[in-house]
């Protein structure tokens, strides 16, 4: 495969020539930035394009990111999945949330390197960013972040009522999901949907946890060792 059908496997994705040169510059400057920073352990053209930049955008198989609508990505690292989303889908208005001033500092150059407007990138812990955003996303997202039930604390206070919290996580999910069920109960919500996705070159299979926001609940999150020490 080449890199537009590594990229739009299995998905409702259509790239063009300005996507797609714009993934290229990400992919080289991941490259150039992990010399320093740490970024990912995926280097490989290849498991870049599938474990990296198709696992964020199979986003698009929960939501429909055409919209544009207000995303933030928490602990978001290098980038994902926001920064693919954000190449693939420019009208999505995005917050990149990480509490290591370094990631910052690459996603900062990324932003600007690829003139990716709309988007806000915070430099914070993720349950502290919360208490400030309240109620203000469509959409919240995380990948390989905390636990589920950790992921509904600190996400769903970020999404605005009837918004929906998206947990990207592998392919065993039915024990986190159980775990959770508290965690649902007391921010008022309910998993709306379990959506497989099988990444190309039989990379492995992730899922999408999909969970959809009742009401809003005050209160929350707590604090981290609080999350940590008395998970919901």
């Amino acid at each position: 495969m080449n890199t537009k059908d590594l990229l739009g496997h299995g998905l409702p994705v259509t790239l063009d020539d300005k996507a797609l040169d714009r993934f290229e510059r990400y992919r080289a400057m991941l490259s150039e930035g992990n010399k320093v920073a740490n970024l990912t352990a995926i280097t490989e053209d290849d498991e870049v394009s599938v474990k990296h930049f198709n696992d964020s955008l199979s986003l698009s198989l929960a939501v429909d990111l055409n919209k544009s609508l207000s995303m933030a990505d928490m602990g978001s690292g290098a980038g994902f999945p926001g920064i693919p989303v954000k190449i693939a889908f420019p009208d999505v208005r995005l917050t990149l949330i990480d509490s290591l001033t370094k990631r910052i500092r690459f996603l900062e150059s990324v932003t600007d390197a690829l003139s990716l407007d709309d988007v806000t990138i915070i430099n914070d812990r993720t349950e502290h960013a919360a208490l400030s955003l309240q109620e203000t996303f469509d959409v919240v997202t995380a990948r390989a972040f905390a636990p589920l039930r950790m992921l509904i604390e600190m996400g769903l206070p970020m999404v605005r009522t009837g918004g929906i919290l998206i947990a990207m996580k592998g392919p065993d999910v039915e024990a986190e999901i159980s775990e959770a069920k508290h965690a649902l109960e007391v921010l008022s919500a309910h998993v709306r949907a379990v959506i497989r996705h099988d990444l190309p070159l039989s990379m492995g299979q992730r899922t999408l946890v999909v969970i959809e926001k009742t009401t809003h609940v005050k209160g929350y999150p707590r604090a981290y060792a609080r999350m940590k020490k008395q998970p919901l």
